[in-house]
């Protein structure tokens, strides 16, 4: 097989902001690892995954998803500070 869709030799884990249209809790999302709830305000809640590659990042989208949580970005995390508008 060829190497990993960023070119890289080796599987390092990335760390990615998910905004989603819904209050969220740190239960609701305990089924998924390595997800946290970041921030949780009003009607959006920002989570936090690591994922070493995209399908991985693909089955916590599609989970969200398949419970009826709009996701309104995905974006990787470079450790700024984000924030949900109330």
């Amino acid at each position: 097989m060829g190497t990993p869709w960023n070119g890289a030799t080796s599987r390092h884990a990335r760390r990615y902001r998910i905004t989603v249209q819904a209050e969220l809790t740190q239960r609701f999302v305990e089924p998924l690892e390595q997800v946290v709830v970041v921030e949780s305000t009003g009607d959006q809640s920002i989570l936090s995954c690591e994922s070493v590659d995209q399908a991985k990042l693909q089955t916590i989208l599609t989970w969200l998803y398949d419970r009826g949580v709009e996701i309104v970005s995905v974006a990787p995390d470079d450790g700024g500070t984000d924030s949900v508008t109330p």
